[in-house]
């Protein structure tokens, strides 16, 4: 089976590292980032960036849920906001 590669990628701190696909967010977290929460582009409300140096990334879900990453990098969490933003763009001319 061949891996998709992600069109954006990632890590914050405390081994989180988010994934952005074609059709979904991953966030993977824990140790040797067994634990993987995946959502939807369709579900994602919106991402925001919060700070300069050491940002955080939130990515709110449909359901309710506000989903911290910590501790990014900030050209790495604008390059992720900007590949959700445009999946979500493109998902929506498709629908």
């Amino acid at each position: 089976m061949e891996q998709q590669r992600p069109l954006a990628q990632g890590t914050g701190s405390r081994n989180n590292v988010v994934n952005v696909f074609p059709g979904r967010v991953e966030l993977r977290d824990g140790w040797q980032n067994r634990n993987i929460f995946s959502v939807a582009i369709k579900e994602v409300v919106e991402v925001s960036i919060k700070g300069l140096i050491s940002s955080t990334l939130t990515i709110e879900v449909n359901d309710g849920r506000r989903l911290n990453v910590e501790g990014m990098a900030r050209p790495d969490a604008r390059q992720i906001k900007a590949a959700v933003e445009d999946q979500k763009r493109k998902a929506g001319l498709y629908e």
